[in-house]
Formats: structure tokens, sequence, C-alpha cells
């Protein structure tokens, strides 16, 4: 009796072991681990100003899960010094010597697709437009809100449409601040391909209020005396207009373009941004863009800043860069931004960046 009840107990642990291996495996192929790690050096040459040097780090860990066949779900961690456009973490700058990098969560969301090709995503997200380049804002923004997005696959054509609702800053006693954005593009082709599409940026509650974040745009003092105060002068409705094109060969070529008008500035309200690269044989690649942004064409507090001497807006310059994959997923990357911090009057910049990335 004994033996039977022993040979029945591990029986059923190792059939409970089996089954529990079976259920482990099963949530482990549901979930997908990826992430980054690159150091950087940096040099920053102005006028007026002693040249800077940095070395900067990098980190991101993202996991990314199937909760079913209709829901997708994203988590992202990332080192970050307290910046909404920038993940990198200057060494020796944070506090203490050798004092640990702080770690942010930058994605935290969930997809949920009710019906083919129809997709709503929540939280706080990855753009979930098309974005060719960065000439609106910095790649490392991470919007918060709602998107509405639509793929529709055809034979020789992709269509895409978009609509957010994304909150910038909660108040108490006011209005939030928030962005509204719509899309639609469309590519033709396969591997040699032609893409082009429209986006509105629509800004509500930016005019006559204090600056977000760090900020470049125009501002206009209201109130007298100790009550005065700078606040931004202009609301941002910004309409884009993008195109790219890829060439499919022995040493692959893009080339593209976006154009961006602030309907609501007055002045200074136009920005433009041409950019071209190529993969060539052997692991090398470069490429190259030039950037063209007036005072308020763009909302300076999410634009991208690092290479014109944190100058989001009102500058203008060239940016090319080459780069060459060592190993699977190991590259290191030369850039060298010169161009002019402030369009009309402004002071030369020139900003060095190599780059010793790896991917997992």
């Amino acid at each position: 009796m004994k033996k039977l009840v022993i040979t029945g107990l591990m029986t059923g642990m190792m059939v409970a072991g089996v089954a529990t291996a079976q259920e482990k495996a099963s949530w482990t192929d549901s979930i997908k681990a990826s992430g980054d790690a690159r150091f950087r050096f940096q040099n920053t040459s102005e006028d007026g100003k002693e040249d800077r040097e940095r070395w900067r780090f990098r980190g991101r860990v993202k996991l990314k899960a199937k909760v079913n066949d209709q829901v997708k779900a994203e988590i992202r961690l990332v080192t970050n010094a307290g910046d909404p456009i920038s993940d990198n973490i200057t060494m020796g700058g944070i506090g203490e010597p050798f004092d640990d990098a702080n770690v942010v969560m930058d994605r935290a969301n969930f997809t949920w697709t009710p019906v083919e090709p129809l997709s709503l995503k929540f939280g706080k997200m990855g753009q979930p437009w098309v974005a060719v380049n960065d000439l609106v804002m910095s790649g490392d923004a991470s919007p918060e809100g709602i998107a509405l997005n639509a793929k529709l696959g055809m034979e020789s054509a992709t269509l895409v449409g978009h609509a957010g609702a994304f909150v910038l800053k909660e108040r108490k006693a006011d209005d939030e601040t928030t962005l509204y954005t719509g899309q639609i593009a469309a590519k033709f082709g396969g591997k040699t391909y032609v893409m082009i599409g429209g986006t509105v940026y629509a800004y509500d509650k930016i005019e006559g209020y204090e600056p977000l974040s760090a900020n470049n745009n125009s501002t206009m003092t209201i109130g007298e005396g100790d009550d005065a105060m700078d606040v931004i002068a202009n609301e941002f409705m910004l309409v884009e207009g993008f195109a790219e094109v890829g060439i499919d060969m022995a040493t692959p070529v893009k080339i593209g373009a976006q154009y961006l008008v602030n309907t609501e500035a007055n002045d200074d309200d136009t920005a433009y941004l041409g950019y071209a690269s190529i993969k060539l044989p052997a692991g090398f690649s470069a490429g190259y863009q030039y950037r063209h942004l007036e005072k308020d064409s763009t909302f300076s507090g999410l634009a991208e800043s690092t290479d014109f001497g944190n100058a989001g807006v009102d500058l203008k310059g060239h940016v090319p860069y080459v780069k060459y994959a060592i190993s699977k997923n190991f590259s290191v990357k030369a850039q060298y931004a010169v161009g002019q911090k402030g369009i009309d009057d402004g002071k030369d910049v020139e900003t060095l960046k190599i780059d010793l990335a790896c991917k997992f």
C-alpha cells in the first residue's frame, strides 16, 4: 500500500511537472525580450563657449508579450537623466562619483486589434505614426495617450491611417496641454518603393502658458513687476508632408524629405529636412541630412536637440555619418554635425559623435 501511495505521488508529481513545463514553455514563447547598449564619445564646439567633451552611455531593455490573439503588450526600461527626448547618461554627470544611473519606464502600453486592419494602442508608447526622420520631434520622445491605426495592404501598395490623442501636461486647476494627431500615408512597391504622406500635429494649451521644458520657441511677457512671467507666444498647428524613395540594388539607397509648417505662427513658421543613405559592401553604410528649422516651426520641448548645442529649433546645418558593422549586432558609427545655432545671426556649432553599440 505504501509503495502504491509513493508511486502514485511520484507519478502525480511527474505529470504536474510536465504540465508545468508545458505551461512555462507556452508562457515564455509568448514573451520576446530585446535591447541595446551604447557608448558614445561626444564633443561639441560652439562659438563663444569652451569646447565640451562628454562620455555618455545608454541602455534599453524591451519586453513584448502576446496576451491573446487580439491583444499585445509592451514594456521598455531605459537609462534616463530626466530628459523626455534623450536617454543618454553623461558619465560623471549623475551625482556622486560612480553613482548609479536612473532607469525609467518609457514604454508601457497594450495594443488591441478588435478587427483587422484596425488597432487601438493605449498607454505610453513609441511614436504610433510614420516618422521617416526626426524633423517634427526627437525619436526618443514617447507619447502618452491613445492611438488608432489602420493598415491596409493591397497587391502593390500599402495604405496607412492614424489618429491619436495625447496628454503633455495635466493641470489640477486648468485644462491639460494636449496633442492631437492625424496621418494618411501610402507606400507603393516592394523592396524598391515610393512612400508619401501627410500628418497634422495639433497642440492645444501651449500659447499663453509657461514653457513645459527647455524652450527655444518665441515667448512673450505677461503681468508686471513681481507677477511678470514669460509664456509661449504661439500655439502649434503643424502640417507635415513627407516622401521617401527606396531603391533595391547591390548598394541599396534611400532618399527622402520632410516639410513642416506651423499654421498658428505669424513668422518663423517653416522647417524642412532632406536625407539620403546607402548600404555599402563589407559592412559599411553612410548617410547625410540637411535640416533647417525656424524658431516656431515646431514645439521645441520635443524637438531633436543633441546635434546643434541643445537648440531644437532656430538652426540649420549638415549632418553626415558613416557606420561600420564590426560583427553581427555590433557596430561603430561616426557622425559630424556642422551648422548654425540661430538662423539669422547665430553661432557656428560643430558636434562630433562616435558611437559603439550592440543589440540583443
